[in-house]
């Protein structure tokens, strides 16, 4: 039996990644902050233990504050400014992946959306998707069940 590969990376290629298994669940985030990283209406990452990525290329840092108060590390491509991954300072084991950076995303549909509190004007949800209008105290937990793995 054959393990899944999937693949992802910056714009310009000279960060590259895999990650074998399926993706958990992905989610949009309608806060200021994400809103302004994506330079769109929200971004759309995947929570994943960052021991799962293989990474090729040597991603830039740099380090900012989350709404929780965590420091948030911000990694991207230092030649074309692609935004990656995130890790908490709560939690470095754990990347928040951004879905965009997949080479191939069809058919990744949110499983939730947080901060809708802030959601631009016009974005219209799918009622049946759970929204929250901040964050959930244990987003963790929340990202394991949704998941299916608690």
């Amino acid at each position: 039996m054959s393990t899944r590969t999937i693949t992802g990376g910056c714009q310009c290629g000279a960060i590259q990644y895999e990650i074998e298994g399926d993706l958990p669940p992905a989610y949009c985030c309608h806060c200021g902050e994400c809103k302004k990283q994506s330079a769109s209406a929200f971004s759309m990452s995947l929570g994943i233990a960052f021991s799962r990525l293989t990474v090729k290329g040597e991603p830039a840092m740099f380090e900012t504050f989350g709404f929780s108060g965590a420091v948030k590390r911000c990694y991207f491509c230092r030649s074309c400014g692609t935004r990656m991954w995130h890790r908490s300072g709560h939690n470095p084991e754990f990347a928040t992946l951004k879905v965009g950076t997949l080479d191939d995303g069809e058919g990744i549909a949110p499983s939730f959306h947080l901060w809708v509190s802030k959601k631009q004007a016009g974005i219209m949800l799918d009622p049946a998707v759970p929204a929250y209008d901040t964050q959930p105290e244990n987003l963790l937990e929340l990202r394991e069940r949704m998941a299916g793995t608690k």
